[in-house]
């Protein structure tokens, strides 16, 4: 079922083909979950270069259980 049927006035099936209010609500979550990837992508380079920094520095990483 589309999140927005229960809410919609104008709902039918297969209005969400045509919507302009759903094309909407889908490009605001696509583009919501591009910035989340973004996010992810960025803190896993950043991770990624603090650990090989650590390593060559001949640091150690803790694992959680490990103190």
């Amino acid at each position: 079922m589309l999140p927005c049927r229960s809410t919609c006035t104008c709902a039918f099936e297969g209005c969400h083909k045509t919507c302009p209010r759903w094309r909407a609500m889908q490009e605001q979550q696509h583009a919501e979950t591009a910035r989340k990837k973004e996010y992810l992508r960025q803190a896993d380079e950043t991770c990624r270069a603090v650990l090989s920094q650590c390593h060559r520095c001949g640091g150690y990483v803790f694992s959680a259980g490990s103190y």
